[in-house]
């Protein structure tokens, strides 16, 4: 395992690597010509999951060689410490940012595209769990409970439960636990008829500061947490109609996220704790006014890999996973060079393959999740 400045020359490494790899023509199939989305959102979406797979890169290395899943493991490396909370923030301010403004003709149709849209990877990634848990327990096989471990393994992350599968009590680790966030994002979803109710008595503006503070005031002395969490969707919401009032000079939001950055990375402390949450808040309402970090967003490796971020985050756990438990498995000695050089290749095909399951798995979903339902009513 490389350590401190070491791991941050790999990172900036892969970070190139994809920028020479993903933006030839063989990735064209990527593209979304005429498509009305924001590229430098999508190149974001890239970097907060490719942020979370060098997290836990960190945490599956450390586990599968005898310790703990807990920060502590994160000593030697605390930039991939903070990257984790980096990444699930943001996210969160993008979904927030995303869908505040949700006021679609039929709330069931609404649900239906979110389950088309989340479902699919989500599924995949369980089976992947399923199957190799179901392999690595089968000489310790236990049946009890079976099927309704089972069914929270394919519940689309509402419940956010992922009880032990065949015996096996850390099968969540197995794609390094990441369907945690989906039960806030379900949260989100489902309280959106509440908040537009709400925003069509208030409007936008009055409803995201109100949600902040009681956050803020009111959660986070009992839990904070969830209080940053809820914050988090809310700064989302916020960023949408900032840019209705204040403008800046795209220079100028570029430089400002550099330096922000540059502290989110020095001193915060990889926790969830609202302490922090300002710095995160300016940061993306800063790229929602236009700020691309000098045109870093828009490179079109980062927009390609935006759109198959979802299943880089979904996948990424069982990439790690699979690749250090080979390695324990086999009785493999390498050294940090070779195992780095490993770490390249496995992150490269996995890259390749979310890029496939993009294309052939999330996509059609997506639009299937855009027709109209003959049995809902629009």
């Amino acid at each position: 395992m490389l350590q401190s400045y070491q791991m941050f020359g790999w990172i900036l490494g892969l970070l190139l690597l994809c920028w020479a790899v993903f933006s030839s023509r063989l990735f064209v199939f990527m593209d979304n010509p005429g498509s009305r989305r924001i590229e430098r959102l999508d190149g974001l979406r890239f970097l907060l999951a490719f942020s979370v797979a060098m997290h836990h890169y960190v945490y599956s290395y450390y586990y599968l060689h005898g310790q703990p899943w807990t920060p502590a493991v994160f000593a030697h490396n605390p930039l991939n410490l903070r990257m984790g909370v980096f990444g699930v923030t943001l996210f969160f301010m993008l979904s927030g940012y995303l869908f505040a403004q949700s006021s679609p003709a039929s709330w069931l149709h609404f649900y239906l595209k979110r389950f088309l849209r989340i479902a699919p990877i989500f599924y995949l990634s369980s089976c992947c769990c399923v199957l190799l848990a179901l392999y690595l327990q089968r000489h310790t096989l236990v049946s009890r409970d079976m099927l309704l471990n089972l069914y929270y393994w394919f519940d689309a992350g509402i419940t956010g439960v992922k009880p032990p599968l065949f015996g096996m009590r850390d099968a969540r680790l197995i794609n390094a636990g990441v369907a945690w966030t989906l039960y806030w994002e379900w949260a989100f979803y489902f309280s959106l008829p509440l908040l537009c109710f709400v925003r069509q008595k208030t409007g936008q503006l009055p409803l995201a500061i109100s949600v902040l503070f009681i956050a803020v005031y009111c959660v986070a002395p009992f839990n904070q947490q969830k209080a940053y969490f809820i914050a988090c969707f809310a700064v989302g919401a916020l960023a949408r109609i900032v840019p209705e009032s204040i403008q800046i000079p795209k220079k100028l939001c570029d430089s400002a996220i550099v330096l922000l950055l540059v502290l989110i990375f020095s001193i915060t402390t990889g926790r969830y704790h609202i302490n922090f949450l300002p710095l995160f808040a300016l940061l993306f309402i800063l790229i929602a006014l236009g700020g691309d970090i000098f045109g870093l967003l828009r490179l079109k490796a980062f927009v390609r890999l935006g759109d198959a971020s979802y299943s880089i985050y979904l996948l990424h756990g069982l990439a790690w996973y699979g690749m250090n438990k080979y390695i324990a498995a086999h009785n493999l000695v390498l050294n940090r060079t070779q195992y780095t050089l490993v770490s390249t290749a496995v992150m490269f095909v996995l890259l390749i393959i979310c890029t496939l399951t993009y294309q052939y798995i999330e996509k059609p979903f997506m639009a299937l999740g855009r027709r109209k339902s003959p049995w809902l009513k629009e």
